[in-house]
């Protein structure tokens, strides 16, 4: 019996998969069931892990069950797999928006293990919060907890705070490039080359992310360092202060929040 079976073999199914491997996963304890013919094959010649295109076919031979689909998706999935679904197997969900009750009502009373993991998680750099359905215990929280854990850190929430989760870490990826683009477009406007852009702006992400987490001063302090009275960070902060940008950003946020809502509701 395999261990694990994850349906959807897309970014971040094959993503899990490479991190449980890396992490010690035996390959043949996994089973990736994916529709795609060409994704399977890729799957197969990267990561040398069994697939199938019968999601039913896995999830009769594994402990663990981790959905990896769109969340449009969901539903026939679940019709599809019900009846290979014992009460003794696990289900991890990774589907954006898809809340414990639709596979508690779909499946019936299993175990049942909702998370949000974000795109770092491909490089064993993400963030994974987790909110554990009524039939799950102690032991499946710790199993789920056993298997995001491989791809970055991982949070436990209550199932009502996952549409914040979304809003702040789910999408946030999204706005630390958006605000990269910004950079590299002001750097440009300046005269600096594309490749000087480039080159400073990934490097400055890089090491202030480091640093942030490196430092446990905390975001505030660690820019009240480098922002001196009269200065050009001063200069720079005083500017988007004066146009509200922070709670432009909070308004953002809000915003993410509310789609996530709308989305969780079909």
């Amino acid at each position: 019996m395999s261990r694990l079976a994850i349906i959807g073999g897309g970014f971040m199914g094959s993503a899990l998969a490479e991190g449980l491997i890396d992490s010690g996963w035996n390959r043949d304890g996994i089973v990736i069931a994916e529709l795609r013919s060409s994704r399977r094959d890729f799957i197969t010649q990267q990561l040398r892990v069994p697939t199938t295109d019968n999601a039913a076919e896995a999830v009769t031979e594994a402990h663990t069950v981790l959905f990896a689909i769109k969340p449009q998706q969901i539903h026939d999935t679940l019709q599809h797999v019900k009846d290979a679904f014992l009460p003794s197997k696990l289900a991890i969900s990774i589907c954006a928006g898809v809340t414990i009750a639709t596979f508690e009502r779909e499946l019936g009373a299993v175990p049942v293990i909702r998370t949000m993991p974000n795109t770092p998680a491909a490089i064993g750099m993400g963030v994974t919060a987790l909110a554990r359905g009524q039939y799950a215990t102690d032991q499946h929280l710790a199993d789920a907890l056993n298997i995001l854990s491989t791809v970055g850190k991982v949070v436990v929430v209550n199932e009502d705070q996952m549409d914040a989760v979304t809003a702040v870490s789910g999408t946030g990826p999204a706005y630390v490039f958006y605000l990269a683009e910004g950079l590299i477009d002001a750097a440009m406007e300046l005269g600096l080359s594309k490749q000087q852009a480039y080159t400073l702006v990934y490097q400055t992400f890089r090491g202030a992310s480091t640093l942030l987490a490196h430092d446990g001063a905390g975001p505030m302090e660690l820019r009240s360092r480098v922002t001196s009275p009269g200065g050009t960070t001063h200069a720079a902060i005083t500017h988007l202060e004066d146009k509200q940008w922070k709670d432009l950003f909070k308004q953002a946020v809000t915003a993410a929040r509310n789609r996530a809502v709308e989305l969780g509701r079909g």
